[in-house]
């Protein structure tokens, strides 16, 4: 049988995580934006320069896998915080 300071903590972290989550998801809603505004300026790149910008790409990408890497905590299939606690991969 758990113990009463067992039990406790066990709350707090998940109001920890509450939090976390909390922060994630207004984070990740700034990260949809910001994943609008980068199309917006990738498609006019290509409209006019007729290649596109590797930086636009490369910064998508990267946005791409930090918003994976928040849904699978969100979602709780994984318990490893996106970055700035874990690498930007």
């Amino acid at each position: 049988m758990p113990s009463d300071s067992t039990e406790t903590e066990g709350r707090n972290q998940i109001w920890l995580r509450g939090l976390f989550m909390l922060i994630f998801a207004i984070l990740f809603n700034i990260a949809q934006g910001l994943l609008v505004a980068c199309a917006v300026v990738q498609f006019l790149w290509m409209l006019f320069a007729k290649e596109r910008n590797r930086a636009v790409a490369d910064f998508g990408e990267g946005l791409g896998r930090w918003m994976q890497a928040v849904a699978r905590f969100q979602s709780g299939a994984s318990e490893d915080k996106p970055f700035p606690w874990d690498d930007l991969k």
